[in-house]
C-alpha cells in the first residue's frame, strides 16, 4: 500500500500530466467528455486515463478531476500567467534560516482537533506551488503532511473567490455545507462541475493535486474533509490575529 506521500506525488504528477495531454485540442476535447459522467460512461477517456489510474484507485476522482482541467484552456493560462520574479541569490546559512520577513503565510488548516495554522498573508500564492522544490528544498517535502496542508483545497479556493471574485460570502457558505453533506455522485456529476465553471469564469481554479486528494479521501473518510474545506473556508475569510 503507498504511502501519503506516495499518493501526494501521484496525484501531482497526474494532473501534470493531464495539463500537458490538454494542449493537445483534440485530446482535450476527449477528456472534457467526460464532465459530470460516471466512469462507465466515459468512453473516450479511456485512452489517456486507464494507464495513468490502474493500481492507483479512486478511478472515479481521477476521471472528475482530469474531466474538470479540461475544462481549461492551457494555453490561454499559459499566456496570462504572470511571470514570477527571480529569487535572489541566498547562501547555506539563509536557506536553513529564512529571515522572518521572507516567511510566507499561507492559509493551511490542521487536522480536526489541531491548532490553526497561521493566517494568510496580504497577497495570496498562485493556486498551486511550483513542480518543482525551491532552493534547498528536497522533493520528499513537498509531499509531507505539514507542506501539502499548506496547499489550498476546495475552501480556500471558495474564500479566495468571495474574497476576490464578489461570491456571496452567505451564499457560498451555504452551497459549501451542500458540498460536504451531498454524496461522491452528485458532487462529482452536477456540483463541482458547475462549481469549476464559475471559478474559471473569475479567473480562479482549483489546486488539482490537492482536489484529486480530497475527493479520494472523502470516500473513506467525508467528516474529516468536510472538517478541513469548512475550516480553511472559515480561517481564511477570518484569519486568526496574533
Amino acid at each position: 500500500m503507498p504511502t501519503a506521500a506516495e499518493r501526494r506525488r501521484h496525484y501531482q504528477d497526474f494532473t501534470t500530466e493531464i495539463r500537458d495531454l490538454c494542449t493537445d485540442p483534440g485530446v482535450r476535447r476527449d477528456l472534457r467528455d467526460g464532465r459530470g459522467r460516471p466512469v462507465k460512461e466515459c468512453l473516450r477517456m479511456h485512452k489517456y486515463l486507464t494507464v495513468r489510474t490502474a493500481g492507483h484507485g479512486q478511478r472515479h476522482a481521477h476521471y472528475t478531476v482530469a474531466s474538470l482541467i479540461a475544462l481549461a484552456d492551457p494555453l490561454e493560462a499559459q499566456r496570462t500567467r504572470p511571470t514570477p520574479a527571480p529569487r535572489p541569490r541566498q547562501t547555506a546559512g539563509e536557506l536553513a534560516v529564512p529571515p522572518s520577513s521572507a516567511v510566507l503565510c499561507l492559509p493551511s488548516v490542521t487536522d480536526p482537533g489541531g491548532t490553526p495554522a497561521a493566517p494568510p498573508a496580504a497577497e495570496d500564492p498562485p493556486p498551486s506551488p511550483p513542480d518543482a522544490p525551491g532552493p534547498g528544498q528536497p522533493d520528499s517535502a513537498l509531499y509531507t503532511t505539514a507542506a501539502w496542508r499548506k496547499r489550498p483545497n476546495l475552501g480556500v479556493t471558495l474564500a479566495r473567490a468571495v474574497r476576490r471574485a464578489a461570491f456571496n460570502e452567505d451564499r457560498t457558505d451555504a452551497l459549501l455545507h451542500v458540498i460536504v453533506r451531498v454524496g461522491d455522485d452528485h458532487l462529482h456529476q452536477h456540483l463541482l462541475p458547475s462549481l469549476t465553471d464559475r471559478l474559471l469564469r473569475a479567473e480562479l481554479a482549483w489546486d488539482w493535486p490537492v482536489l484529486l486528494d480530497d475527493l479520494a479521501a472523502r470516500v473513506f473518510d467525508p467528516d474529516q474533509v468536510a472538517t478541513r474545506w469548512l475550516d480553511a473556508f472559515y480561517l481564511t475569510l477570518n484569519p486568526i490575529k496574533d
